[in-house]
């Protein structure tokens, strides 16, 4: 796996695991641990961004495209169009909506190995470290066909 992708994953684990050290992410990923700890440096901004769900992300940019609407359709008859600004907007946001709403991506396959594997922990501890491995390697080799 090229350095590119090695941090790419050591990000997706970053940002989704709040209590993972850094040398466990050089572990898993193969990426020094001199590396891991400057881009977690770059990193720690994004955390605050991550705390929104895909969902409520998808919620919040429907809500912002029905109020747009909304201003618009209480404009005199006859003048009922979205003017140019609006129009960007609205364009922006039906982009953003049909992004949130793609198969699924290497982050979302991430997020659900994440919490499959913390129901299962409890539950049966050697069956959790084996599937992390299958895990681990599943989404390493999504990456290499990541854009």
């Amino acid at each position: 796996m090229d350095i590119k992708k090695k941090k790419e994953l050591a990000k997706l684990i970053f940002l989704s695991e709040p209590n993972v050290t850094q040398q466990e992410i050089a572990d898993r990923t193969g990426a020094s641990r001199v590396s891991i700890g400057k881009w977690v440096k770059e990193w720690e901004k994004l955390k605050l961004n991550l705390l929104q769900t895909r969902e409520e992300r998808i919620n919040s940019t429907l809500i912002q495209l029905d109020e747009l609407d909304r201003a618009i359709a209480q404009k005199p008859e006859g003048a009922r169009f979205p003017d140019k600004n609006e129009a960007q907007i609205r364009r922006k946001l039906t982009e953003d909506l049909e992004a949130l709403e793609q198969d699924a991506s290497i982050r979302d396959i991430y997020n659900v190995s994440r919490r499959l594997l913390d129901w299962l922990r409890p539950r049966n501890l050697e069956k959790a470290k084996e599937l992390a491995n299958y895990f681990d390697a599943y989404i390493k080799e999504q990456m290499k066909w990541a854009k």
